[in-house]
């Protein structure tokens, strides 16, 4: 049986890409960096790159409050948005997930996989990803 050609498959350049749409992902990248933003801020910020209309981008942040991500305040009629997690957090939380989803999924061969991955870093990463496993399970 063939195996099938991992290379045509879409690699989404951001690595939240994986995880969200192109849109939502450009959304919490400023997010990100501004910290907190209303909508017209948003939306101005991607008018440099693109034009998107005001009920698409609130719709975006709207849904990515509702899946947790962002989290809202409201000041007067105007509602201000801020990451709930830093984007480090975020992508050991996802990382998190997708390891527990695999492993759940595929067992001993998920586990197999991760172990040869390893066996490929150099000790001293390999300690220092040791490290970073043991404070992620406290």
């Amino acid at each position: 049986m063939s195996r099938p050609d991992l290379r045509r498959l879409r690699r989404p350049e951001k690595a939240e890409e994986k995880f969200l749409g192109p849109l939502e992902t450009e959304v919490m990248v400023r997010l990100w960096k501004r910290r907190s933003a209303t909508v017209r801020d948003i939306v101005e910020d991607l008018a440099k790159t693109r034009e998107l209309a005001y009920t698409t981008v609130m719709t975006i942040m709207v849904r990515l409050h509702e899946k947790g991500l962002l989290e809202r305040t409201r000041e007067g009629k105007t509602y201000i948005y801020r990451p709930s997690h830093t984007r480090d957090e975020h992508r050991a939380r996802l990382s998190r997930d997708l390891v527990r989803g695999l492993v759940a999924e595929f067992g001993d061969a998920a586990l197999a996989a991760f172990s040869a991955e390893l066996d490929t870093v150099d000790s001293t990463h390999r300690a220092a990803l040791r490290r970073l496993a043991q404070k992620d399970t406290r």
